[in-house]
């Protein structure tokens, strides 16, 4: 609100006649002995905080804090934070306990709107740092059947473009395992790792707005399956590693193209070579509803020109390969701003992906493997 600028050099003149006015606030008092114990306060409240925020980034072994004091310590820090803090309620408990109300309320309404912007916090750094150390520490821990956890390599594709296979794994790993959205751009051309890195933080941005606990991982290959060998050898990180493939059922394998078919059945192939396990969820209807959502949804609202439109499409599913693929349909029908349409299409795959889980053994061809299959009729 007061950061707003204006004219040519974008002055926050919002922000000027705030301070103007609490300057006029205290003047106004004209108590030198009844303000002084309150700016006094203010002015210790912020010596506390830049020594607690030094002795923080130090904590948190942040790149950009390099201290060139030569005697410099951070603990000496800490102990002056703690010492602003103790003589702030000698000089004046009320006014102490006033100012520690006004700095929490600020802290509170910051972490509240969360604006869009990234100061290099030292926050930032400590979560690195701690989230490094146990990753490190993890790897040194053998695994056991008491503390089992899924950890899902889901094929999605784009992430919006098979909901249900999203929404059924995001429903026993959002908090307990890991789930990986694997998606294989393939081409034989030269591939654009520039487009790639930015789809790859856009749809990673998509998953956190719709509350997946998940993570985006593309790879380029020239097919299916060489692609899903990537990402069975290499997602994830230490113990943090994919144990269960997931797949969308290929319902065209009777019509299909028979290459198709053996790729998709090497695949599972694949899985149980990698000592994966293997989940595959069929749908009459299909999975794939790129045709359905469009990729426009994935885009903020700053990335949304003004006025566009939700785009949303009509399709016969009746066929729907639910394999991998990285060309999203370009037949779109626009339609007006329709959230509930979207949500109801949410729920209603959610609820379909819900209804069961069974153990069927699954032919095709000259194979036959058991495997545990969540089944919707």
């Amino acid at each position: 609100i007061f950061a707003k600028g204006y004219g040519k050099n974008n002055e926050p003149l919002r922000g000027y006649i705030l301070t103007f006015g609490i300057a006029l606030a205290f003047i106004l008092i004209a108590e030198l002995n009844t303000i002084a114990p309150i700016i006094s306060n203010f002015f210790l409240a912020s010596y506390a905080l830049i020594n607690f925020s030094v002795f923080h980034a130090s904590l948190a072994n942040s790149p950009g804090w390099r201290p060139s004091f030569k005697y410099y310590n951070m603990w000496v820090s800490l102990a002056g934070a703690v010492l602003c803090c103790v003589v702030m309620f000698v000089i004046n408990w009320a006014a102490a306990l006033l100012t520690n109300v006004i700095v929490m309320a600020l802290y509170i309404y910051v972490s509240h709107k969360k604006p869009d912007v990234n100061w290099g916090s030292s926050t930032q750094a400590l979560t690195y740092q701690q989230a490094l150390t146990h990753t490190l520490h993890l790897s040194a821990v053998e695994d056991h059947v008491k503390n089992f956890r899924p950890q899902c390599l889901v094929m999605t594709g784009y992430p919006n473009s098979r909901p249900a296979l999203l929404d059924l794994v995001h429903t026993f790993t959002k908090n307990v395992g890991l789930m990986i959205c694997g998606h294989v751009r393939m081409g034989y051309r030269k591939p654009n790792f520039k487009d790639l890195a930015a789809d790859q933080s856009r749809y990673q941005r998509w998953l956190m707005r719709n509350e997946t606990k998940a993570f985006y991982t593309p790879v380029f290959a020239e097919d299916l399956r060489q692609g899903s060998q990537y990402l069975l050898q290499a997602a994830g990180l230490g113990r943090l590693r994919p144990n269960t493939l997931v797949l969308g059922f290929k319902n065209d394998w009777r019509d299909g193209d028979m290459m198709n078919v053996e790729t998709y059945i090497n695949m599972i192939h694949d899985a149980f070579d990698f000592q994966y396990g293997a989940v595959i969820l069929r749908l009459q209807e299909g999975l794939d509803v790129s045709h359905i959502q469009g990729q426009d949804e994935l885009l903020s609202s700053q990335e949304k020109s003004s006025g566009a439109k939700d785009v949303i499409v009509s399709i016969d599913t009746s066929k729907d390969s639910d394999c991998d693929s990285s060309k999203p349909s370009s037949k779109t029908t626009s339609l007006q701003n329709s959230p509930a349409v979207q949500k109801g299409q949410s729920a209603h795959f959610l609820q379909l992906t819900q209804e069961a889980a069974v153990t069927q053994t699954w032919h095709m061809g000259n194979i036959t493997r058991q495997i545990i299959t969540p089944v919707v009729l």
